[in-house]
C-alpha cells in the first residue's frame, strides 16, 4: 500500500489506534473500588445499626427493667408465735328414758323339796303406746284449711312431761301417694301440738283410708321407742288431724 503524503510532499503522520484492554482494565478497577465501598458501608451497618450512614435504622429497644427483688420479711426480735387452738363445741346429750321396773315373782316350794326360788322376767315390749284422736285441724292451726290433711301429735313420759328431740316416721301410703322411704320430724319442732309437738303434712286432701299409713316413734339412736301405729284417714273436714299421742307406760 502506498504512504498518503500531504500537501507538501511529505508523509503524514501514522494516527495511534485505541487499546480496548486498557479501557476494560478502568472499568475493572473501578468496579472492584465499588465493591470494596459497598463492603465495607454493609459492615458498618452491621457492627453499629444505629449509624448516621443508615438510611433505615431499627427501633430503639426499650430499656430492659430488672424484675424487684423480693425482701425477706424480718420479724422483731421479741415476736414469739403463739398457737390458739379453738375449742370444739360439745354435743348435748338428749334426754334418755328410763324403764320402770318390773315385779320380780318368787315360787316358793313345800319345805321338803330342795328347790330354791326362782326369778321370772316379765316381757315389758316397747317403752311407748300411742293414741289417735281426729279433730278439725283449725282447732290447732287456724292457718289450715279443708284441703289439707295433717298427721300431727306430741311424746309425753310417764309422769305426762314433754319428751323433745325424739324421732317420729311416718311411712305406708295413701291413694295417689306413696311415703317410701318414711317422712321423719323430730318432735318439739311444732309447737302449736305443745312443747314436745311434731306435724306432718301429707300434701295430700283429706281421703278416706284404712290402716294404710302408719307413725312410729323413736329414740335418737334410732331404737323403736313405740310399735308402728296404723292411722285411718277420713274424707271429713272435721276429722282432717290425726292427733297421735305417744305416751310413756
Amino acid at each position: 500500500m502506498s504512504r498518503q503524503l500531504d500537501s507538501f510532499g511529505q508523509q503524514a503522520p501514522r494516527r495511534k489506534k485505541s487499546d480496548p484492554d486498557l479501557v476494560w482494565n478502568i472499568l475493572t478497577l473501578v468496579m472492584l473500588l465499588g465493591v470494596c465501598c459497598v463492603t465495607g458501608y454493609f459492615l458498618s451497618l452491621y457492627s453499629n445499626p444505629y449509624s448516621a450512614l443508615n438510611f433505615f435504622p431499627p427501633n430503639t429497644p426499650l430499656p430492659t427493667v430488672p424484675p424487684p427483688s423480693a425482701t425477706p420479711l424480718r420479724f422483731e426480735s421479741t415476736w414469739t408465735p403463739t398457737v390458739t387452738i379453738t375449742p370444739k363445741p360439745s354435743d348435748t346429750r338428749r334426754p334418755t328414758f328410763t324403764l320402770e321396773p318390773t315385779s320380780t315373782v318368787f315360787v316358793i316350794t313345800e319345805p321338803t323339796s330342795n328347790l330354791t326360788p326362782t326369778r321370772t322376767v316379765q316381757p315389758t315390749g316397747v317403752p311407748y303406746i300411742a293414741t289417735i284422736t281426729y279433730h278439725d285441724s283449725t282447732t290447732f292451726r287456724t292457718d289450715t284449711n279443708c284441703t289439707m290433711l295433717l298427721v300431727a301429735g306430741r311424746a309425753l313420759d310417764s309422769k305426762n312431761q314433754p319428751m323433745t328431740g325424739f324421732i317420729v316416721k311416718m311411712g305406708g301410703s295413701l291413694p295417689g301417694k306413696g311415703f317410701t322411704p318414711p317422712d321423719v320430724k323430730l318432735t318439739g319442732l311444732a309447737t302449736d301440738y305443745g312443747p314436745s309437738g311434731f306435724e306432718f303434712d301429707t300434701g295430700v286432701e283429706p281421703v278416706d283410708s284404712s290402716q294404710s299409713l302408719w307413725v312410729q316413734l323413736f329414740d335418737q339412736s334410732g331404737a323403736p321407742l313405740s310399735s308402728q301405729t296404723f292411722v285411718t284417714t277420713y274424707e271429713d273436714c272435721k276429722r282432717n288431724l290425726a292427733l297421735v299421742t305417744f305416751q310413756q307406760k
